[in-house]
């Protein structure tokens, strides 16, 4: 091994700096409410982002999906707008805000549209019922 490059006796440590205890460790993640003592505000985005409704986005997925039925998604449309709508809901209130409405229409309406679509599949089969035994008969 090289001798120039296993130690290095002219460095010594500096000992002449002292600890600054007039501030708080840091975490590693931005606390909005914590007490500045210069009194500085954060950024609007970072106050906007820490209040924002964690339920917002699979609310708004639910109402879309729920009405993607009048595209021709007549059966996983509103499945899929029930489930998002239900998750929305639980999160928004588990964070302590308010009922998410986009998720509670996408909720509701995917029941009401399941409905539509089960009912007009029985009246369908009905019908079909009907015909096929009046043709078997003869009428």
């Amino acid at each position: 091994m090289d001798p120039d490059y296993t130690s290095n006796s002219d460095y010594t440590s500096n000992t002449g700096y002292t600890s600054n205890t007039g501030y708080t460790s840091n975490t590693g993640y931005y606390d909005p409410n914590q007490n500045d003592s210069t009194g500085a505000q954060p950024p609007q985005s970072y106050r906007a982002r820490a209040e924002e409704d964690p339920g917002k986005v699979l609310g708004i997925i639910s109402l879309v999906a729920t009405l993607s039925t009048f595209l021709g998604f007549n059966v996983i449309g509103p499945i899929v707008g029930i489930i998002t709508g239900h998750i929305a809901r639980k999160n928004s209130r588990g964070a302590g805000f308010a009922d998410n409405e986009m998720g509670k229409w996408g909720f509701i309406l995917g029941i009401v549209f399941i409905s539509v679509a089960a009912l007009g599949g029985l009246l369908g089969l009905s019908l079909a019922g009907f015909a096929g035994l009046a043709g078997f008969l003869g009428a």
